[in-house]
């Protein structure tokens, strides 16, 4: 994990007492909803990276198996060209492995790229809060600090102004926290196949950082109850079904909806229900060009329907 840089703020050597603040940059990296985002991107260029190395052994295997079905038909001279290719692509692949895989490689490059600017908003904003609350000095209290008066931690103070532009900053107590689950979108149509339990992971990657708003349903319970229903992940379930589903996960929320994918345009509607009340409480309806864009607009949505929570 990337470390916040120690923030040191102007200090009066001469002053007789120095007020030293703490932040928890763990929690911080955890709870920042900005995280959420930058992870799902990096998650998703390392897929892209496998699938391509995955390619290339592909490639290799098929022309190995080709050999091996041909080498009583082929003159010399054919057996060693295809031999040539064998080497020649496997050392592409070894390169791309120590290119993208290897240290200093496309994968860490992706890392920098996506870390640097949170961390320079999370210094930004731990400095702000640091002037504010008349901090002399910040100091990491995940680098082993051995005790420190909870009056003197700023972590929730810097999470609150990082999240300022999510809109949700609201910290219930502990014992208020209502629990919350995402079933996989139903898929409309063939052309959608995978994409309704693709929406749900990125779901669930979204709303990780909402876990001091929410307790969150784990999504391995909700597929094992579907498989115990006999229901397909993506089957179409009616609202009696919802709501009864939800009451045996003791959910307060669920969210559903649908996907469908006509040439490459997707369209979906993620729906908020309230178990309780047995009601829907609001919806979103959008629609992309492609599956790279698939990601920012479904995390956009899920904030508008966690809000929509807060203002009830």
């Amino acid at each position: 994990m990337r470390k916040i840089s120690l923030i040191l703020l102007p200090m009066f050597f001469l002053a007789k007492e120095q007020k030293i603040g703490f932040v928890e940059s763990n929690r911080i990296f955890q709870e920042y909803q900005a995280t959420a985002t930058a992870n799902v991107q990096f998650n998703e260029f390392v897929t892209q990276c496998r699938d391509s190395a995955a390619s290339l052994q592909q490639a290799i295997t098929n022309l190995k198996q080709e050999l091996e079905a041909q080498k009583l038909l082929l003159s010399e001279e054919a057996r060693l060209k295809k031999l040539d290719e064998i080497e020649d692509l496997t050392k592409t692949y070894n390169q791309y492995l120590q290119d993208v895989f290897g240290p200093g490689g496309k994968i860490e490059q992706k890392n920098d790229e996506l870390m640097a600017p949170l961390l320079k908003k999370i210094n930004e904003a731990v400095a702000k809060i640091a002037a504010q609350e008349g901090f002399s000095m910040v100091i990491d209290l995940s680098e082993g600090v051995f005790y420190a008066n909870p009056e003197l931690n700023i972590t929730d103070l810097v999470i609150n102004e990082l999240n300022r532009e999510y809109g949700v900053t609201i910290q219930p107590q502990e014992g208020a926290k209502k629990y919350i689950g995402i079933l996989a979108l139903r898929e409309e149509n063939s052309e959608a196949l995978g994409l309704g339990q693709m929406s749900q992971d990125i779901l669930y990657d979204a709303i990780a950082p909402f876990q001091q708003l929410f307790r969150i349903i784990p999504k391995t319970t909700i597929r094992t109850e579907y498989y115990n229903q006999g229901w397909n992940p993506t089957t179409n379930i009616d609202d009696i079904q919802i709501y009864r589903l939800g009451r045996k996960l003791l959910a307060d929320y669920l969210i559903t909806g649908k996907i469908s994918m006509i040439s490459r345009k997707i369209e979906y509607t993620i729906i908020l229900k309230d178990i309780n009340k047995e009601t829907e409480i609001t919806r979103k309806t959008s629609s992309v060009s492609d599956e790279n864009r698939l990601s920012e607009a479904l995390t956009n949505d899920l904030r508008a329907l966690l809000n929509a929570i807060q203002k009830q």
